[in-house]
């Protein structure tokens, strides 16, 4: 698989990253899993875009960066990633990086809950839900939008 990594196979890459992180086959480094992470997320694979956020956010493997770590989610968010698409609404819930805003929160939980898996769903729409109780219902109606308006520009 590093052979591959190597070459610039951003599947690998992103594998090779998942190896490193959780030190399963290899020594658990987070450095090298970030370097690993970037190399695919540069190259648009959606995961490590998504882990590379991760780990800028956590300042783990890398110095913390939430306004970093907000873009690599963004750009994973951009592909469907259902996970970016929650931690943008976790980032704008909590003012971690960016300014807190509960009505784009809210618009990225709809669209994390319509993105997620079955198994992941109920979790995200207690979240989105429980935004939503914070919510003045112009403000839902403006989150709604936005959410609709991200789905047809990003085709999700």
């Amino acid at each position: 698989m590093k052979v591959l990594a190597e070459q610039g196979n951003a599947k690998a890459q992103h594998n090779l990253g998942a190896l490193y992180l959780e030190g399963k086959g290899v020594p658990q480094d987070p450095v090298e899993a970030a370097k690993w992470f970037e190399r695919a997320a540069t190259q648009g694979d959606p995961l490590s875009q998504h882990n590379l956020g991760t780990l800028l956010l956590r300042g783990e493997g890398l110095a913390p960066d939430p306004a970093a770590a907000f873009a690599w989610f963004l750009r994973a968010a951009a592909r469907g990633n259902p996970r970016a698409l929650f931690s943008l609404g976790g980032m704008l819930l909590e003012g971690v990086g960016v300014e807190r805003d509960l009505t784009q929160a809210y618009a990225w939980f709809c669209l994390a809950a319509e993105e997620s898996p079955p198994e992941a769903r109920h979790e995200v729409e207690t979240v989105r839900d429980y935004v939503a109780t914070l919510l003045m219902p112009e403000e839902l109606q403006k989150a709604h939008l936005r959410a609709r308006q991200w789905r047809l520009e990003h085709d999700l």
